[in-house]
């Protein structure tokens, strides 16, 4: 009796081994995917591909900018970002910094990362205005992949290269 006790602890065991072993794959997976949505999303603001940049948004998405208006439904996010790359006396450069993922449960997570978008003027290439912030993307597993579903955006005093934990003492 004991040595059936026994196997069926090792069983069980293994199995769960096993479950967690796919699950951490699979979370491994999901956040690789993430990460490479951000250097997407980098790439179309760089080069100003906005329908490249909205192809990762779900249709119910909402977008909270730095300043604080917040955007309702893929057509207004899309709107906002057209606003900012089709402005016709200023340019920008853009740049995100280090990802953190959180993977959340199986279908939720949330982003992180750092960006800097630097507006200048067209003529004459003065900066006029430095934006620096922290981007916080939530993102939700639909059938056809992971999607945006909701962002904020803060302002910082300073870019970070990489998001780091800290403790408050």
């Amino acid at each position: 009796m004991k040595l059936i006790i026994v196997m069926v602890i090792c069983l069980t065991a293994c199995k769960q081994s096993k479950v967690q072993d796919h699950i951490s794959k699979e979370f491994a997976a999901d956040s690789l995917i993430l990460l490479q949505m951000i250097a997407s999303r980098e790439r179309a603001m760089i080069e100003k591909d906005i329908e490249t940049a909205m192809s990762q948004f779900s249709d119910d998405a909402t977008w909270i900018n730095s300043q604080g208006y917040y955007f309702e439904g893929k057509s207004d996010v899309r709107n906002f970002h057209r606003m900012l790359a089709a402005n016709d006396s200023l340019d920008y450069f853009y740049q995100a910094g280090k990802a953190k993922v959180r993977l959340v449960s199986p279908e939720t997570a949330i982003v992180y990362y750092p960006w800097k978008m630097f507006w200048y003027k067209k003529i004459n290439s003065d900066t006029t205005f430095r934006e620096i912030g922290l981007m916080t993307l939530n993102a939700r597993k639909e059938k056809s992949g992971w999607k945006w579903i909701a962002v904020t955006n803060q302002h910082t005093p300073w870019f970070y290269d990489e998001i780091e934990a800290v403790k408050a003492d």
